[in-house]
């Protein structure tokens, strides 16, 4: 039986390698990602959800790189509350605007994980 290419694939679900996955994990949770996923089955990896996002943390297994590598875009649906949600964890930001084209502009908040990842949160169009 022959499935088409877009019903075949679910979901995207990266899983991160990181340095210090307490860090990270605390990282996350203070940014208000519930942690889906923790066990002794796998026990350097935590997974994180939401209905519509799916990602896991794990132990690195020798050093890396990630501002090379990946920039981790999350969007939200309320730019202001994101804001709010940061502050409120002592999370620091840089504010981004951007208007690629007329009638689309949308802010992004650009964070830096524990990690060294490069993390933007990214608002809906204003």
């Amino acid at each position: 039986m022959n499935q088409d290419s877009a019903s075949l694939f679910t979901r995207l679900a990266p899983v991160l390698n990181v340095r210090d996955v307490a860090a990270e994990r605390a990282f996350y949770e203070r940014l208000g990602l519930p942690v889906i996923y923790e066990g002794e089955e796998y026990p350097d990896f935590i997974g994180f959800g939401t209905e519509t996002v799916h990602f896991g943390i794990q132990a690195a297994s020798a050093d890396n790189d990630p501002p090379s590598v990946l920039t981790w875009q999350i969007g939200v649906t309320d730019i202001e509350s994101a804001i709010e949600r940061c502050h409120s964890a002592g999370i620091s930001f840089e504010l981004e605007m951007n208007n690629p084209a007329p009638g689309w502009s949308y802010r992004r908040l650009l964070i830096r994980t524990p990690g060294g990842y490069r993390l933007a949160l990214e608002g809906p169009n204003e």
